[in-house]
C-alpha cells in the first residue's frame, strides 16, 4: 500500500492575492527581499509594479480604476505583501488610510479628489507637521501648516517639513491640512509631486529599514487654489469617534505577514541544514525529533498569531458595513477593542516566533546573507507603534470600570 502524504500549512500567496492578480509581483517581492535588506535598496521598483496592478485602489470599484475588493480582501492581499515583504506593504499604509476615509465621504470634492488620483494608480502621503513632537502629549500625526497667496502666481506657496514620513519616498501625491492666508480659513488640499518636494532617506530605525519613513521636505511648493478645499464638517455627537483603528489593525496585520514569512522560512531552514548536532538522535536535522518539534510549534503559533490578525479584521470590516447606521457606535467600539486585543497578543507572541527560527537554524542561519535576523527586527519596530503597554491598561480598565478607548490615532 502507498503511503500517503499531504503538504499543508502557511503558504506565501492567498487564494485572494492569486484571483486578483498579485500572485507573480508577490513571489517576485518574496525572492528578491533578502537581497534588498542586506543592500540597503529601496523597493522603488517593486512599489511601482504594485501601484500599476492596482495595490493601491483594492478598494475602488472597477469601473473607478480599482478592484471592489472588501475591506476584509484588502486586509489579505496587504498580509501577503508583508509576508514577501513588510516594508512594502508598511510603505501603503497611509495611502490605503485615506481611500478608506474618501470612500465614506466621497461626495466631498477633497475625498473625491484623492478618489480620483488613486484610480489613476497614484498614491498618497502626508506633508507639512508642525507640531512639536518633543511635546509631551504631543499628537505628530496632526498636519496642519500655513499657505500664503502669491497673487503674481495665482497659486498658494507652502514650506515645511514632514518628519517620519512613512511611504512619502514612494508617493506621487500628498495631502494636509492648512490655513490660508486670503481668508485664514482651515482647508484641505492635495498637493502633487513637483518642484520643490524632496525626500531624505534618513530613517534610523533597526528594523523596517526600507520603508521610506526619513524626512519629506517642501519648500516653496505651489498649489493653485483649485486644488483647496473645505475641511471636513465635525462628526455628529452620535457618531462613533474612534476614526484611526484601520492604522493600528493595519500594522498589526503586517506583523502577522512577516510571522507567516517566519513559518516559511522555517521550513527552507530545516530542509537545508547540512548536518545536525554530534548529540542529535538522527544524521540530518529533517529528521531530529526536537527540530520537528520546534517546526511544529511554528507553524502552530504562527497559524494563531494570523487567526488574532483575522479577528481584528473582521471586527473592522463590521465596523465599516456599520457605518451609517444604528449599529456604528457598537461596532467601532468592538472594533477597537478587538485590535487592541489583537495587538496585545501579537506583539507578545511575533518576535518569540522569529526568535525560533534562529533557535531552528542555530549557526547555520546567523550570517546576514540570509538576512533571517530581519524578522524580529521588523517586527519591533512596527510593534512600537502606540506600545501595547497603553493597551493592556486600557483593556483592563473597560473591564473593570467600561473606561473607552481614547479616539486619537492608533485606536
Amino acid at each position: 500500500m502507498t503511503e500517503r502524504t499531504h503538504f499543508a500549512g502557511p503558504k506565501l500567496v492567498s487564494a485572494v492575492s492569486a484571483t486578483l492578480g498579485f500572485a507573480q509581483v508577490i513571489d517576485d517581492i518574496a525572492a528578491t527581499a533578502a537581497e534588498r535588506e542586506r543592500a540597503h535598496r529601496l523597493p522603488h521598483e517593486e512599489i511601482a509594479r504594485l501601484k500599476a496592478l492596482g495595490f493601491g485602489a483594492l478598494r475602488l470599484s472597477s469601473d473607478t480604476g480599482g478592484h471592489g475588493a472588501s475591506l476584509r480582501d484588502m486586509f489579505a492581499v496587504a498580509r501577503d505583501v508583508a509576508a514577501a515583504d513588510s516594508n512594502i506593504a508598511h510603505a501603503f499604509r497611509n495611502h490605503l488610510w485615506q481611500v478608506e476615509a474618501a470612500l465614506r465621504r466621497r461626495d466631498h470634492p477633497f475625498h473625491a479628489r484623492v478618489l480620483e488620483l488613486t484610480g489613476q494608480r497614484k498614491t498618497l502621503g502626508l506633508s507639512f507637521v508642525d507640531s512639536d513632537v518633543t511635546a509631551a502629549g504631543a499628537r505628530p500625526t496632526k498636519v496642519l501648516s500655513r499657505l500664503e497667496w502669491d497673487a503674481s502666481r495665482d497659486v498658494y506657496v507652502g514650506s515645511g517639513d514632514k518628519v517620519y514620513a512613512t511611504g512619502n519616498l514612494y508617493n506621487d501625491a500628498f495631502i494636509g491640512v492648512a490655513v490660508e492666508s486670503r481668508a485664514g480659513r482651515t482647508v484641505q488640499y492635495v498637493l502633487e509631486r513637483g518642484p520643490g518636494v524632496s525626500d531624505d532617506d534618513d530613517w534610523q530605525g533597526f528594523g523596517q529599514r526600507l520603508t521610506g519613513s526619513g524626512t519629506a521636505r517642501f519648500r516653496d511648493v505651489t498649489i493653485p487654489a483649485a486644488h483647496l478645499y473645505p475641511a471636513d464638517p465635525p462628526k455628529s455627537d452620535e457618531a462613533a469617534p474612534w476614526g484611526f483603528t484601520f492604522h493600528q489593525v493595519y500594522l498589526t496585520n503586517c506583523i502577522a505577514g512577516i510571522v507567516r514569512r517566519v513559518a516559511l522560512d522555517a521550513v527552507d531552514v530545516l530542509r537545508t541544514r547540512g548536518r545536525n548536532f554530534y548529540h542529535g538522535e538522527a544524521a540530518h536535522p529533517t529528521d531530529e525529533p526536537v527540530l520537528q518539534s520546534l517546526l511544529g510549534r511554528i507553524r502552530a503559533y504562527a497559524a494563531s498569531v494570523e487567526a488574532t490578525a483575522d479577528r481584528a479584521v473582521d471586527a473592522l470590516q463590521r465596523a465599516w458595513d456599520a457605518h451609517g447606521t444604528p449599529d456604528d457606535y457598537d461596532a467601532t467600539l468592538a472594533a477597537t477593542l478587538a485590535a487592541s486585543e489583537a495587538k496585545v497578543v501579537i506583539d507578545d507572541l511575533a518576535p518569540q516566533i522569529a526568535s525560533w527560527l534562529i533557535d531552528l537554524g542555530s549557526g547555520s542561519v546567523v550570517s546576514r546573507i540570509g538576512a533571517l535576523d530581519r524578522h524580529w527586527r521588523n517586527i519591533k519596530v512596527i510593534a512600537s507603534h502606540n506600545p501595547r503597554l497603553y493597551k493592556e491598561r486600557l483593556l483592563g480598565q473597560n473591564l473593570l470600570t467600561g473606561q473607552l478607548p481614547p479616539t486619537g490615532a492608533f485606536f
